[in-house]
């Protein structure tokens, strides 16, 4: 069947603007092409194709120089916001003059725009792009009952693929078994779902709108709306029967097979949380790191069972219709969000070249890394390593010289009392060296520093 969807004819949104560095190239991959994204001197973010024409180095290895174009790292090639080619330091005059000129030294650049505090991303390299993008609106959140200006977005780049991180967003019911323990998620509360249909067409570029009741005694009596809007978002708003809305926006970038992006925020319009005095003296990106610490036990949970689903599917070598069971109504929106990606798209994204779509065997290292899949991005986090880090070698230092000092105590005959007290404070301060070290092991895997390497992840 011929695929009536274009993947790369669509706005992606690719990062918040607060995970991209401005002083320096950021590296990405779209659709299995690699890009670099980086900043002009007059604030513009620019995206092309991370190579340079001059050997195939990776440009977002490089630098952004003082004229505000990117600069090569091997061999000092300069490029502008048009993606044409400004220095070549090897050339003079009127030999460099006409290189730079060359198509050949030209590197193709894509549309951007920023939107709602995000970067978008126009997929497309033909020459009509820059015209073809202004056909189109990015799928932003749309205006409803709730400030959708609030909220932090908040962003991994995780081991599983497109099609099930898609697919577990439209399938509510799975929360009340796989997330046992966090809130109020419990087998014991679940409510089957009733009433699960699809409203309206189903189409190429608009996707389709799901309506479904609630799933646990909790939600029971809400009314939810779950809109899929081509390529990769999920606009979720749960309606109360006391007037209340909660809005989750999703957005499932793929990045390579095996690999996605995910992106989102969540927005309630009820009454915010009472601060917390303690959290409020940390610096702010101590308390942001903090905040994304929670989040990691229930995408541990998603991951693992994310993980198996595509590693069992691809052993069965079977189309979804016979590898699946979809009996009740809970499924529906597995079902149509695999009868669009069938029917319109292809039944895969689009990738950029010929890869390997197969699912890969990850060990426990490297399906619960949080480095890669988080905190290499967030700065917040970054930041909170490195105030972690910083703080635990002084207990270590105040360890050392606490120790040397209860010796020197312990020789001059200082009474007891003192040289029992530097012992002690030295004691608490070694101990505190171990705990932080714990703490900052948890920005870079579920994986505990001591003991088993085990994650459990429910």
């Amino acid at each position: 069947m011929e695929t009536q969807f274009s993947w790369t004819k669509q706005w992606y949104p690719i990062s918040p603007l607060s995970y991209l560095d401005p002083d320096s190239p950021n590296s990405v991959t779209l659709l299995g092409k690699k890009l670099v994204i980086w900043r002009d001197k007059n604030q513009k973010w620019v995206v092309m194709d991370d190579f340079c024409p001059h050997k195939l180095a990776q440009l977002s290895l490089g630098s952004i120089n003082e004229d505000g174009n990117l600069m090569c790292r091997h061999h000092g090639w300069c490029f502008n916001t048009e993606g044409e080619c400004t220095k070549i330091p090897m050339l003079t005059g009127s030999a460099e003059e006409t290189a730079c000129h060359s198509l050949k030294s030209h590197v193709t650049t894509y549309p951007t725009q920023i939107a709602q505090e995000l970067l978008w991303i126009w997929a497309d390299d033909s020459i009509t792009a820059f015209e073809d993008c202004t056909l189109k609106h990015p799928a932003t959140i749309p205006e409803c009952e709730v400030d959708i200006s609030s909220g932090a977005w908040h962003m991994t780049e995780v081991p599983v693929g497109y099609t099930v991180s898609v697919e577990s967003t439209f399938d509510p019911s799975h929360a009340q078994f796989l997330h046992e323990g966090i809130g109020y998620f419990s087998p014991k509360t679940t409510v089957p779902i009733q009433n699960f249909a699809v409203m309206g067409e189903i189409s190429a570029e608009e996707g389709f709108t799901l309506k479904h009741s609630g799933y646990n005694l909790l939600n029971k009596d809400m009314d939810a709306t779950r809109k899929f809007t081509p390529p990769c978002a999920n606009t979720t708003i749960y309606r109360y029967p006391n007037g209340k809305s909660n809005l989750f926006q999703l957005y499932f970038v793929p990045t390579k097979p095996g690999y996605c992006r995910h992106i989102g925020k969540f927005i309630s319009d009820g009454a915010a949380a009472p601060k917390n005095f303690l959290l409020e003296i940390l610096p702010k990106y101590l308390r942001i790191g903090l905040q994304h610490l929670s989040t990691y036990k229930l995408s541990d949970q998603d991951l693992t069972v994310m993980h198996s689903q595509e590693s069992i599917e691809s052993s069965l070598h079977k189309k979804w219709q016979k590898a699946y069971f979809m009996p009740s109504p809970a499924d529906i929106g597995i079902v149509t969000f695999r009868k669009w990606l069938d029917e319109f798209a292809g039944g895969n994204p689009g990738w950029a070249v010929s890869l390997e779509s197969s699912a890969k065997d990850l060990n426990n290292e490297q399906l619960y890394d949080r480095w890669h899949r988080h905190t290499k991005l967030c700065s917040h986090c970054r930041n909170s390593v490195l105030f972690i880090e910083k703080v635990r070698t002084y207990c270590q230092l105040g360890t050392g010289c606490l120790t040397l000092l209860t010796l020197v105590l312990l020789l001059l005959g200082i009474p007891l009392k003192l040289v029992l007290t530097t012992t002690i404070i030295g004691v608490l301060s070694l101990l505190s060296s171990y705990i932080l070290d714990d703490f900052k092991q948890l920005f870079l895997s579920s994986i505990p520093k001591r003991g088993l390497p085990w994650v459990k992840p429910y």
